[in-house]
């Protein structure tokens, strides 16, 4: 009788408790409504972070992108190789992090129609990527 009556405790509080679940909540309107300070002090993207990263560029990106524009893939790659000789901290590993993913980016928008630009591409994810 006792495990009977324990297990009738456990149904019943469980019960109670996806009753409490169940309720009637509260109106979205009225809690957005009572904290829009809140909502309004926090970031609502992740541009802030990339701006800055951006303007602080390592020396030697012009030289890579400028490269790239001119479709000379080989120098573009080139070039970035002698960024990352140079790269000693950790603010100047972010930044070749940003150049390498622009430097994809740009070889990825050329290389359906450049075939030097594939190859470039395949020679970047190598560096990159440590395969």
């Amino acid at each position: 009788m006792k495990k009977l009556s324990w297990l009738n405790a456990a149904g019943l509080a469980l019960m109670l408790g996806i009753g409490a679940g169940c309720g009637k909540k509260a109106d979205p309107k009225q809690s957005s409504a009572q904290e829009p300070a809140t909502v309004e002090s926090k970031p609502t993207s992740k541009s802030a972070e990339p701006a800055s990263v951006s303007t602080a560029k390592i020396s030697g990106a012009q030289e890579v992108m400028a490269a790239v524009d001119r479709k000379d893939y080989d120098g573009a790659i080139a070039a970035l190789l002698r960024i990352r000789q140079s790269v000693s901290t950790a603010d100047q590993q972010l930044q070749f992090a940003t150049l390498a993913d622009e430097l994809r980016i740009k070889l990825l928008e050329a290389a359906p129609t450049q075939p030097k630009a594939a190859e470039a591409l395949g020679v970047l994810r190598k560096i990159t990527g440590g395969r």
